[in-house]
């Protein structure tokens, strides 16, 4: 009988762990099938077309919207005139339509298809139309889909297709350093203004990052106050910008951002044209950008003086200052022309900033250059014809040959003469001297 019993109770332990067992299975069942489904949702696209389940597409007329686009500003007789087209889209209709061109050529996003039933999907004008009012405008896509009848999804792939080809079509040309006649014209212009050897100013700018990752938020948060990304830049009196190095922590101040950035690349690696003039009978073979206290003193950089002494100092001092705002009005017209740069940034990534901050900066380039082809030369007015002059200096600008710097030593000679402080205090002697002998009398910068 003892037998028996524990026979029985070993048949139903062996019942007890068979039923656990199945448990187990169980819930792993159910964890597979619930992964699964997850991967498969993933997998899904969120747009996916007319499938079952999903609302049906709004009622939007693309044609009726483009025609009507195209009598408002492209017809024979607009119903808005030049002014107002340079107004909207923040350009002259010529450039307009180059800048469409140049992106159809680059992107065929923007060719315009027909879909499963024939009829033709959104016109490139559109798309163009509707990237270039988020840029300008800040708007959002609930805005421009009651004016030009494109979805949100649509508006906001237009920029991002826009901004990237914009960036592949023409950021070669608008955001490159400047050739032998750029920079013989900047040193001619500059030299007019008093400032002989000065091709540029230099300074940043901070974009707020509303999204910016709360991870990361005390990295890029600096005297603003908020977390900010930092571009610096340097432009010439006419609003190019040469140089754009973006993607900073706002952290950082100006002294940082320098050790950071590339702007002297060139130049270090002896690749920059090679210059040669003279400045009271001194020789000197650097440019030189106009730049705030904080920057080094290093024959590349033009300071004001922190405490004048005299008048040929305070002059110096109030000149440089004055021609110093030639970047701050760069950053000013920059971000009243593309008010996406003027209001915090929506976006997640950093990538995406700068890609939007590039697309800006060659558009604001090109929009630079439009206008000096159709308004000529605008600076005459900035100089007193009744000033002395003085002797015009000569500028000899060439481009090195073969590969530079050919040994770590020359390398190392080239970064010890941009950071030579008695070279800076010798030319910035120079230039107080040359101003006050030449330009004193002037009023303007």
């Amino acid at each position: 009988m003892a037998e028996a019993g524990e026979l029985r109770a070993a048949v139903e332990e062996w019942d007890e762990s068979e039923d656990e067992d199945d448990d187990i299975v169980c819930i792993f069942g159910s964890f597979r099938q619930t992964a699964q489904e997850s991967f498969e949702a993933k997998k899904r696209p969120k747009r996916g077309g007319s499938v079952p389940g999903k609302a049906p597409n709004k009622r939007r007329d693309f044609q009726a919207r483009y025609h009507r686009v195209i009598e408002q500003y492209f017809a024979a007789d607009p119903v808005y005139n030049a002014r107002d087209f340079r107004c909207r889209f923040r350009m002259s209709k010529r450039l307009f339509l180059r800048v469409l061109d140049g992106v159809l050529e680059t992107d065929r996003y923007f060719e315009q298809r027909p879909d499963c039933k024939g009829d033709l999907g959104i016109h490139p004008l559109m798309k163009v139309t509707a990237a270039l009012r988020v840029l300008a405008y800040a708007d959002s896509a609930d805005a421009l889909d009651e004016n030009l009848e494109m979805s949100k999804s649509v508006i906001y792939d237009s920029v991002k297709h826009f901004i990237d080809a914009v960036d592949r079509k023409f950021g070669s040309e608008y955001l490159r350093a400047p050739t032998e006649e750029d920079l013989a014209r900047l040193l001619e212009v500059n030299a007019r203004r008093g400032f002989v050897g000065m091709w540029a100013s230099i300074d940043c700018m901070h974009w707020e990052w509303k999204n910016c990752p709360s991870s990361v938020a005390g990295q890029f948060k600096g005297k603003e106050k908020k977390p900010t990304v930092v571009l610096e830049a340097c432009a010439d009196q006419e609003l190019w910008i040469w140089h754009a190095n973006f993607g900073h922590p706002g952290s950082l101040n100006d002294i940082n951002i320098l050790d950071r950035s590339t702007v002297f690349d060139a130049l270090m690696r002896g690749e920059s044209p090679q210059v040669e003039y003279k400045l009271n009978d001194n020789t000197y073979s650097m440019t030189y950008c106009l730049a705030d206290g904080i920057y080094p003193d290093w024959p590349v950089f033009i300071k004001p003086l922190h405490q004048p002494l005299g008048n040929k100092q305070k002059y110096f001092t109030k000149r440089q200052e004055a021609c110093r705002k030639d970047v701050e009005r760069a950053f000013g017209v920059l971000q009243a022309r593309w008010r996406i740069l003027a209001l915090p940034c929506r976006l997640l990534s950093r990538l995406d900033m700068n890609k939007v901050m590039r697309a800006c900066i060659i558009l604001h380039n090109m929009v630079v250059e439009d206008n000096r082809e159709e308004l000529g030369d605008v600076h005459e007015y900035l100089f007193d014809e009744h000033a002395v002059m003085g002797p015009s200096p000569e500028f000899i600008v060439s481009r090195r040959h073969g590969l530079r710097p050919r040994s770590v030593r020359e390398l190392s000679e080239h970064i010890v003469s941009i950071e030579n402080t008695e070279a800076h205090f010798k030319i910035r002697d120079d230039i107080i001297d040359h101003l006050w002998l030449y330009h004193a009398g002037e009023t303007h910068c």
